[in-house]
């Protein structure tokens, strides 16, 4: 479990509830025999804040304490009923591919009600959807016992504001009484069983600027335990809706561009690095690529730019290249075609990569993942005797953490231009981001070796991480802003 120091932040907010005694009225949406939404508008000094219970029929605890939290902050609030037993989807849209598949207007026939949720979201939050809050029961599995977290939209080091925010307010309102003080298990930092890679990358965790889906395990959701939690998470919601709107914090913060068919997110160097991103530019479509490049920046203190969605399920079928003004099809993946929308996107990656770069791109990562067992880079601006530098230094890595982890498959590197590479990302050399920086390093990670488990995504991004910290410095000392100090960093 995450833990640090916070005294920013617990000087700053002391959070008295004050009960529940103006109830909003509650409205109902019908979608025909399926089911209903039932929701209610945040109250102004909550506005842009709504907590979800995507499947009250099936869980009728998660609705109560949503509708609990809502009651007690002034937030907004959304249930839906019906829908799970009829194995419909609320909180993502059926993922798609094919630009010829049609997208039925029958919500039973695309098997998702998604877009019906998206728009009741906008509505009761004026358009601009700070903070989703989601709560689903989390399935009994043999994992460590606990309250599961994903996050969307933090930096680590708000992650663990909110953990230290929310022991402080459990052991507070539990005191000595008998109830479990249960932990919250981020993921994917602590061990899960929650498969949340739809409404990360496609869902509402993906449309909200921040958001936070919980996974409750059933004690919490009845009796004293309903009761207790609800305080708990009531109080919690007001300090998340406090790091969400004011900026006090002395820490790195998740800048947001949203955009009709995806999201792009900046964050910045931790350690004040100028010239030099890491960036994920198919954040969705690459699926591993977005958690990857978020802890690669973090763990090099280098600034992030990672993009979610544009993928076929958002665009009709075509993937929006995002680091290049293009977009393909499946069909013909060899073929891209120009469009104002993928101008659009493009411009709008490049000037946050440009941004998060303090306006000068000297060295650029781009990241990604494929279908093959080699790690391929490709490069502009690096010499031969650079790339294979480069190389016996990642040999070197590799073989000194896999020593540590004699399970995981050890995966070979080729680099332009010492070797040959099969993606040599030339339409990004000509006329993308890659012909922006100075020098750049496209890395492309293989999905059945490198990126085959859970634990060698972890391993790979260690390695990765020391490899683009010596790149840094072999390809480019770079300059250190000066930046604020922080207890929390």
């Amino acid at each position: 479990m995450l833990s640090l120091a916070y005294p920013v932040l617990m000087s700053a907010l002391i959070v008295v509830i004050v009960g529940c005694a103006a109830k909003r009225p509650l409205n109902n949406y019908n979608v025909g025999q399926l089911g209903h939404f039932e929701y209610r508008e945040p109250e102004p000094s909550m506005s842009g804040v709504v907590i979800g219970a995507p499947h009250g029929g099936t869980a009728p605890g998660i609705a109560a304490l949503a509708r609990l939290i809502s009651d007690r902050t002034g937030a907004g609030f959304v249930a839906a009923y019906g829908f799970k037993s009829k194995q419909v989807s609320v909180e993502q849209p059926v993922v798609r591919s094919n630009p010829h598949q049609p997208v039925p207007i029958d919500p039973l026939q695309r098997r998702s009600v998604f877009a019906e949720l998206k728009q009741i979201l906008g509505n009761i939050s004026g358009g601009e959807l700070d903070l989703y809050i989601g709560i689903r029961v989390r399935h009994p599995l043999k994992t460590a016992e606990g309250i599961e977290v994903v996050a969307s939209g933090f930096t680590f080091e708000e992650i663990r504001l909110i953990d230290r925010a929310y022991i402080e307010i459990r052991d507070r309102q539990i005191g000595v009484s008998a109830i479990e003080k249960l932990p919250l298990l981020f993921a994917p930092v602590d061990k899960v069983s929650s498969v949340v890679s739809g409404i990360r990358h496609h869902g509402v965790l993906m449309i909200a600027e921040k958001g936070v889906s919980l996974r409750m395990p059933e004690k919490v959701l009845s009796g004293a335990n309903l009761s207790v939690y609800g305080h708990v998470f009531s109080e919690w919601t007001q300090k998340l809706e406090r790091l969400v709107h004011d900026d006090f914090r002395k820490v790195p913060q998740v800048r947001v561009r949203m955009m009709n068919l995806g999201r792009l997110d900046l964050i910045p160097s931790r350690k004040g690095v100028a010239g030099v991103v890491i960036g994920a530019p198919h954040g969705t479509y690459d699926e591993y690529t977005a958690e990857i490049v978020k802890r690669l920046g973090y763990w090099t203190g280098l600034a992030a730019v990672i993009a979610r969605g544009f993928s076929p399920t958002e665009a009709g079928g075509w993937r929006i290249n995002v680091n290049r003004p293009s977009e393909k099809t499946f069909l013909a993946p060899e073929f891209e075609v120009g469009s104002s929308r993928s101008r659009e996107t493009y411009d709008a990656f490049r000037d946050m990569v440009i941004d998060a770069a303090g306006g000068d791109l000297r060295l650029y990562f781009d990241v990604h993942q494929y279908g093959g067992s080699s790690i391929q880079i490709a490069t502009t601006g690096v010499s031969a005797a650079q790339a294979q530098k480069l190389k016996q230094r990642y040999q070197r890595i590799r073989d000194r953490l896999l020593t540590e982890n004699p399970d995981i498959e050890p995966v070979t590197l080729l680099i332009e231009p010492q070797d040959e590479v099969e993606i040599g990302a030339w339409p990004a050399k000509a006329h993308g981001i890659l012909s922006l920086a100075r020098k750049s390093v496209h890395i492309e990670l293989p999905l059945y070796s490198a990126l085959r488990s859970e634990k060698s995504r972890d391993v790979y991004t260690r390695i990765v991480s020391e490899l683009i910290k010596q790149a840094v410095q072999d390809l480019w000392n770079p300059t250190v802003k000066p930046v604020a100090p922080s207890s929390a960093r």
